[in-house]
């Protein structure tokens, strides 16, 4: 054990004693280079003294005659004498420093190479539910056509393509086959229309078995088309209408003859923009009226959004891509359900982009105070940042995932548990509003150390609701014009902006009207029922007293007046 410690004069205790271990050659190398500098700065000192000043006075003077001018370069030599006597009392000269560095940022690589991202394919398995069974179903129903479907009321809307997992009692859906892929329709009451019950159809495409017991059954299903009750019948059967889903073309391009229709397909957008701005001369409106209802300008931004989530698998088709944003986009309540009872796949995209035009924030439904913000939304999932996931109790709820709650805004409550936990890896605490102690979500943590997040809150939808700030400064702003119009004469008369919107409303159907009367009218033609005759005829007289003849003199009117 003596010859462990170097001796006196042995130049090795030049390596600081925190420096990484090294072979021999390699500590005789640097016990060399140390000598080396040594020697380096002995000569220098002898150099310095033997140009030293020959009187302090002299000394003083030369200082104050260059302090202004070279003032910036003393520093800079000060520096560099630190770095180089740093770097002489450990014995390392720059190459040795800038190699323990890269074995620094190295080792730091290795470790975040180490942390393991979370893999957003297992909350969509829902395996919480546990082993469940592949079953055949019925994927589409005609639109416009009446069904006869076994319903069940759900607490918030649910848009086509969503998968919603659900545990139920089997004699509700009438799920005693087991082979059987149940078709069945999932209502909204008073989540809509006063006037209308709308739901969505479900199809089951796995399901668990029975519980002889407690009579309830595992389901997964997926949301497919968009209906509104006609008829409720005994037993939680209905008859539905299955609405449709038009997708009107290009007002732009529909307008241009067949022959031109071959320039129109572009793959470059400069070309096509090009193209269209050489028609928007030959039609009757100008081509920013018409761009007010294409969608390459909601389309850019929802890009810019994707890119912000890091999502890249989203659907192609206009129609999926409508209800999967209206999933995952901050958007209230209210457009919510004008999205929903929209069957123009432009109307749900221009609600969409005026909602990409807004910082949202969330905040709790009871008390409104601010629980999170827009900013803070990733998506956990592959099906996006909001997702549907069922408690034991059967309670389905609609959960969007953040990464962080505003400071002081929410507390858990209980022990962290990772029983039915529905992000696997990670446990859950209960979260509750800090002002209300309103149940808010949950809090989950990461139960292995690599695991990304951390940590993440799941807030429930029927929990929280979607505040704009725009939308905040409005009603702000109305407020003051309120006040200030009590005091003032009124200009406006109180149907000026009910008329306004009915105008704006209008102006799509006027730019698409000769092909969107072509598609109501085979829509009525091949519209047929086997017993929902009645309900049909109670549909179309709806149809033909809100197309009267005093209406269309009216639009042609505001049209014109439009134009001029």
């Amino acid at each position: 054990m003596e010859n462990d410690e170097p001796a006196a004069d042995d130049p090795v205790e030049a390596v600081p004693a925190a420096a990484p271990e090294r072979d021999a050659g390699h500590v005789e190398r640097l016990g060399r280079l140390g000598q080396v500098q040594a020697s380096i700065e002995q000569d220098a000192e002898e150099e310095e003294d033997q140009d030293s000043p020959a009187s302090p006075d002299a000394a003083v003077q030369d200082g104050a005659g260059g302090m202004e001018e070279d003032g910036d370069d003393d520093d800079d030599n000060d520096d560099t004498d630190t770095r180089s006597t740093n770097s002489s009392e450990n014995g390392l000269d720059d190459s040795d420093a800038d190699r323990l560095f890269d074995d620094y940022i190295t080792a730091r690589e290795q470790q975040q190479a180490a942390a393991e991202i979370y893999n957003t394919e297992l909350p969509t398995e829902h395996a919480y539910l546990g082993k469940l069974e592949r079953v055949e179903g019925v994927d589409y129903m005609e639109p416009g056509k009446i069904y006869r479907l076994p319903v069940c009321s759900h607490n918030s809307i649910v848009f086509p393509g969503e998968v919603v997992p659900m545990i139920i009692n089997a004699a509700t859906l009438n799920c005693t086959d087991p082979s059987d892929g149940v078709k069945f329709g999932l209502v909204f009451r008073n989540v809509i229309s006063d006037k209308y019950v709308y739901g969505v159809t479900c199809q089951v495409f796995e399901r668990g078995e029975l519980n002889a017991s407690s009579g309830s059954i595992v389901l997964k299903t997926i949301a497919q088309q968009r209906f509104r009750t006609v008829r409720h019948l005994a037993g939680r059967r209905a008859d539905v209408l299955i609405l449709p889903e038009i997708i009107l073309p290009d007002p732009l391009i529909s307008s241009c003859s067949n022959l031109m229709m071959r320039h129109a397909v572009s793959n470059s957008a400069e070309s096509a923009q090009r193209f269209k701005s050489f028609l928007s001369r030959t039609v009757p409106w100008p081509k920013f009226v018409y761009d007010l209802y294409g969608t390459d300008e909601v389309l850019t931004k929802v890009d810019r959004y994707l890119a912000l989530l890091k999502i890249e698998n989203v659907p192609s088709d206009p129609v999926k891509l409508s209800f999967w944003l209206a999933r995952n986009i901050p958007i209230d309540e209210n457009d919510r359900k004008k999205i929903y009872e929209a069957d123009a796949v432009i109307s749900r995209m221009m609600i969409i982009n005026k909602s990409l035009d807004q910082m949202c924030y969330f905040m709790c439904k009871r008390c409104s105070n601010e629980i999170g913000s827009y900013n803070d939304l990733f998506a956990m999932s592959k099906q996006g940042v909001q997702t549907s996931y069922c408690n034991p109790s059967g309670f389905v709820h609609e959960t969007l995932t953040i990464y962080k709650t505003r400071e002081n805004s929410t507390f858990t409550t209980e022990r962290p548990s990772t029983e039915f936990s529905w992000f696997p890896g990670y446990s859950w605490q209960i979260t509750l509003c800090s002002n209300c102690r309103n149940h808010l979500g949950w809090k989950f943590v990461a139960t292995k150390k690599n695991y990304l997040p951390k940590s993440f809150y799941g807030l429930s939808g029927n929990s929280i609701q979607v505040k704009s700030v725009n939308r905040v400064g409005e009603e702000e702003d109305a407020t003051d014009d309120a006040e200030e119009d009590g005091q003032q004469q009124p200009r406006h008369h109180a149907g000026d902006s009910d008329d306004l919107e009915q105008q704006r409303q209008r102006l799509p159907l006027e730019l698409f009207r000769p092909w969107y009367n072509d598609v109501m009218d085979d829509d009525d033609d091949d519209t047929e029922s086997d017993d929902g005759g009645n309900e049909m005829v109670v549909v179309q007289e709806e149809e033909e007293e809100q197309g009267g003849g005093g209406d269309d003199e009216e639009e042609e009117e505001i049209f014109q007046d439009a134009r001029e």
